[in-house]
């Protein structure tokens, strides 16, 4: 389990900065002094778990060509109807915790149409105004059959990082992980509405492998 958590760690690549803080602190404290120098081992071994980039499968996905699977662990806390923006008419909200994987995930196959960033705030992700509020990324995905879709990570208070390694025009497959949030944060789809949602409010979901709808009509 050990080497599950570190061969594919994605604190090598996307915490590098953390990695060489964390190597300069440790090496002073342990000249200096040598209790600083256990507590920074303890949050090397914490950023080794939270920079985890665990292999999701969601065997739904080979067989069902109309399945969206989540782009992100954790909990369900809003979903919207109506005029939601961007054209969309769903909005569905996922809140990660610091202990949920922070990796993101692509939830339908497609094209890349549009990749955009924007700056902002750093308010608490858990709560709605985040949403415009914050420093953002957007990723809206198109289909072969021309249906759109966006995935929108949101930075929070503490999660002030927002990594995508995906760009426009790039060809991208349902279930692939696209980028990640560092530090607790706020995922949000977006989809149309005739996207049949298979999940509720308050539910745990989990990224790669939770559906959260079908194509189809919805209301």
């Amino acid at each position: 389990m050990l080497w599950n958590i570190c061969a594919n760690n994605l604190l090598w690549s996307q915490g590098q900065i953390i990695l060489l803080f964390i190597i300069a602190v440790a090496i002073l404290s342990y000249l200096i002094y040598r209790p600083f120098y256990y507590l920074t081992v303890l949050f090397f071994l914490f950023s080794v778990w939270f920079f985890r980039n665990p292999e999701r499968h969601c065997p739904e996905l080979e067989y069902d060509k109309t399945a969206i699977v989540c782009p992100a662990d954790g909990k369900i806390v809003d979903i919207q109807f109506g005029d939601v923006g961007h054209g969309f008419d769903q909005k569905i909200s996922i809140s990660l915790s610091l202990f949920d994987v922070h990796v993101n995930w692509i939830p339908v196959s497609g094209t890349v149409c549009r990749s955009m960033h924007t700056p902002g705030a750093f308010t608490i992700a858990y709560v709605p105004k985040s949403s415009e509020l914050n420093e953002r990324h957007d990723l809206f995905i198109k289909t072969s059959d021309g249906k759109r879709v966006m995935v929108r990570q949101i930075a929070g208070t503490i999660a002030r990082r927002i990594c995508w390694w995906v760009h426009e025009h790039e060809t991208v497959k349902a279930g692939d992980a696209f980028g990640m949030i560092r530090f607790g944060s706020r995922v949000e789809l977006f989809l149309p509405k005739d996207v049949t949602l298979s999940v509720g409010c308050g539910q745990l979901v989990y990224g790669g492998e939770t559906i959260i709808g079908h194509w189809g009509a919805a209301w």
